[in-house]
């Protein structure tokens, strides 16, 4: 899917199951909605060389934001968020 196309971004963090390293999956979908992406098969793969298929309900945690676009984005609203919890 073209991010251009997409109303949101998902940004799953599993675990290196070897040696323990975050590894983060991004991904653009036209729903905001966790538990479709959670319900999803991900190909999670470490500089160590493990790999595994893992369903999106393993990540160690799941975030979503909206996304406009290059022309129309969110990331002053989220500085805005996150000063105010400064």
């Amino acid at each position: 899917m073209d991010m251009k196309d997409s109303r949101f971004v998902h940004l799953l963090l599993f675990s290196c199951k070897q040696c323990s390293r975050p590894l983060a999956i991004p991904m653009a979908s036209e729903e905001g909605n966790l538990e479709r992406i959670d319900g999803g098969i991900f190909d999670v793969k470490c500089e160590c060389g493990w790999s595994q298929k893992m369903i999106g309900l393993e990540a160690s945690r799941h975030w979503v934001a909206s996304w406009y676009g290059p022309r129309g984005n969110n990331f002053g609203r989220a500085e805005e968020c996150r000063s105010a919890l400064s």
